[in-house]
């Protein structure tokens, strides 16, 4: 038969154990909470939903007096303000507006996981209303992802310091959570997610059919534009042949198309052209098109010998093409290359 053998300073040492037992395993239980309460953010069906799981589970291992959790746009706007205890009505407009003011104060002051203290409140003008039965002081936790990027905040308020292992554990809280908040938004998981946005899908649609059928929509052009000769004469040139080449910028140049007419007026003597060729459009962004046109009519049979501006008549151009001549001529004066007005 063993006998047990009590050894002196045996008790002490038993209840020195015990006492590590009991700690181990309040740290483990907090511990394993975590990691269930982190587990249930992927069933999470919204963003709402999400912030009532926080602010309704993290006193099982983080003891708190109130919680606040919301989120947050890239612009600073603050959405789905939750405060522990208190549901969604009328009777707490007044609670949910003092959380969505601590909610911007926190979101704008840049801090990252710090312990909120009195003095720091009673620095905020907005916050003089503090509620009497809340502490001022507790710890605020970004929800912040490896992006930085800031998606929300979940503030613990309580009047006791917090230990620094519950402080890490609320960090790696506020990042599964930034990290919920963005899957939510993306649609990877929730209600939104692996679903068809028939609304999106019309919308697209829609505008694509307004972008096809754009092309298919003529417009009248009868305008006066800037051109001039593909080769520059000498001021006393004489009248050219019936056969010519212009430049004329692409701006003016959209409607151009073989047999368009054009109405040229030089030393008050009218010509009337028509284009046999004409470079592409696409080439014209960047340079000035060329057209090669043919005289029509004019008083002598020769083609005018110098211009600055001829008037394109009766002709048509997609209403894509069209709508397009303030973008390319702003296009080109970005790059520094004459336009012609």
């Amino acid at each position: 038969m063993t006998q047990e053998i009590h050894e002196p300073g045996s008790n002490d040492a038993h209840a020195a154990y015990a006492t590590a037992d009991r700690q181990d395993s309040v740290g483990m239980r907090a511990l394993a909470g975590l990691f269930l309460l982190e587990h249930e953010f992927r069933r999470v069906p919204d963003q709402p939903q999400l912030a009532r799981l926080i602010v309704n589970r993290l006193n099982r291992f983080a003891p708190y007096d109130c919680a606040v959790f919301w989120t947050c746009s890239r612009a600073g706007r603050i959405y789905n303000v939750t405060i522990s205890g208190v549901e969604p009505g009328k009777d707490a407009r007044q609670i949910l507006t003092w959380g969505t003011q601590v909610a911007r104060w926190l979101a704008r002051s840049g801090l990252g996981n710090a312990q909120i203290q009195p003095d720091m409140i009673d620095a905020q003008k907005k916050l003089t209303d503090w509620p009497s039965n809340i502490a001022k002081s507790g710890l605020y936790v970004p929800l912040t992802g490896h992006d930085a990027r800031l998606r929300g905040g979940i503030l613990l308020l309580r009047a006791a310091p917090w230990a620094q292992p519950v402080r890490v554990m609320m960090d790696q809280l506020g990042e599964a959570a930034a990290y919920t908040v963005r899957a939510l938004e993306l649609g990877v998981h929730g209600r939104k997610s692996r679903r068809v946005s028939w609304v999106g899908l019309a919308c697209a649609a829609a505008l694509l059919a307004v972008l096809v059928g754009s092309f298919f929509i003529p417009m009248p052009v009868n305008v006066d534009v800037p051109a001039r000769l593909a080769m520059a004469p000498p001021t006393d040139a004489p009248p050219g042949p019936a056969q010519i080449d212009l430049l004329v910028p692409p701006a003016g140049a959209m409607a151009l198309s073989p047999g368009t007419r054009l109405r040229i007026r030089h030393l008050n003597v009218d010509y009337e052209l028509e284009v046999e060729h004409v470079t592409n459009w696409l080439v014209g962004i960047f340079d000035d098109r060329k057209v090669r046109a043919r005289l029509v009519s004019s008083p002598d049979g020769l083609a005018p010998p110098a211009f600055d501006r001829l008037t394109i008549e009766n002709a048509h151009t997609p209403l894509a093409f069209y709508m397009m001549r303030g973008p390319v001529r702003s296009m080109r004066d970005y790059l520094g290359l004459p336009t012609g007005r």
